[in-house]
Order: structure tokens, then C-alpha cells, then sequence
């Protein structure tokens, strides 16, 4: 396999100990923000939008480093690992991922998708275990989440986590399903 160019690889670590780092820090400072009881709904609405549009570019600059660092592109699963490996989530965490090939736009976007699934089944559901499925589905991919919290994940005014994955499905022509009594699953189709 061809190695990077040092050139690559200095501009990998610029994009990633600068923009990324910054972006981050961005996005806590949002998120202590999101956490003011006193926030209007508009202004939750304003700040929760630039959160997600602080995620997006931050997977967009990941992405470009990994391209920077590597002769070939990322895949869903190994992402996801690495996802995972940042949340550090307290959760006994099952995968089932089958490797699809995925437009690395509809990547991306899957993998926002997931990440803010599960900050929801961390922070609100109390769910011990939680499984992540990716399999294909009649030339479509399935991207499958499912935890055993206390259930109630719905669309709430003020609340804009599941708001968001659904435009985000919409976004790529997708649908979801949302299933949530004694746990949560959610399907997406793509």
C-alpha cells in the first residue's frame, strides 16, 4: 500500500490539532449553552441548529484528515469504531456491521446520526445495553439501533435531537422508523 506524502501527513495534523480542536471546543460550548433552563425556544432552536451544523463539519474535517492519512477511503464500521472509542459510553455495546459500500457523504451523515442516537441513549434513556446494525436491505442500506432505556424517545417541542436525525434522513431520501415503549429501536433505511 502507498504511504501518505509527508506533505499529506503535515496537513493532516494541521487540520486536526487546529479546525478539528477548535470545533470541539465549540461544540462543548454550544452544548453548556443547549443546558441554560432559562434559553428561549428560539434561541434553543438558533444554538441546537449550529450544534448540528458544527457535527457536520466536524465530520466533514475527520473525514479529510483520514483521506489525508490514508490511499483509501473510510468505511461505516470503521468509523463507528472510532465513535464509539470517543464517547466512551458506559454501555455494554453490541455491532453487527456489514461492510456496504456507502456514498462517503451518506457515511458521514450516518455517522452523525448514530453519534447523537447514542448521546440519547446515554444521557436520557439509562439503557444498559445498546446494539448497532448495518446490514443491506434490497439494494438499500438498514442502519439499525436498538437500547433497553426506559423508552419515551419522541419528537418534544424544545428538543431537537430526533428532529434532527429525521431532516437528516429526509435529507438523503431515507425513511426511519421510531419505536419506543420498553427500550428504543431505531430503523433507517437509506
Amino acid at each position: 500500500m502507498e504511504l501518505p506524502s509527508p506533505e499529506r501527513l503535515r496537513v493532516a495534523r494541521e487540520l486536526h490539532d487546529g479546525i478539528a480542536q477548535d470545533l470541539v471546543g465549540v461544540g462543548y460550548s454550544l452544548d453548556l449553552l443547549l443546558s441554560d433552563p432559562s434559553l428561549s425556544t428560539n434561541s434553543r432552536q438558533e444554538i441546537r441548529r449550529t450544534r448540528l451544523s458544527i457535527d457536520e463539519l466536524l465530520a466533514k474535517v475527520r473525514r479529510e484528515i483520514l483521506n489525508l492519512r490514508t490511499s483509501t477511503s473510510f468505511s461505516f464500521g470503521s468509523e463507528l469504531e472510532r465513535l464509539i472509542s470517543e464517547l466512551t459510553p458506559p454501555h455494554e455495546l453490541t455491532l453487527s456491521i456489514e461492510e456496504i459500500p456507502l456514498d462517503a457523504d451518506v457515511t458521514s451523515q450516518l455517522l452523525l446520526i448514530t453519534q447523537e442516537i447514542l448521546r440519547n441513549a446515554i444521557t436520557h434513556s439509562g439503557a444498559t445495553r445498546i446494539g448497532i446494525s448495518l446490514y443491506p436491505v434490497n439494494n438499500r442500506a438498514c442502519l439499525e439501533v436498538i437500547d433497553d432505556g426506559i423508552g419515551g424517545a419522541h419528537v418534544k417541542d424544545g428538543h431537537f435531537g430526533i428532529s434532527g436525525i429525521i431532516e437528516r434522513v429526509h435529507a438523503m431520501n431515507g425513511s426511519i422508523t421510531l419505536e419506543s415503549i420498553d427500550g428504543t429501536r431505531v430503523a433507517i433505511l437509506i
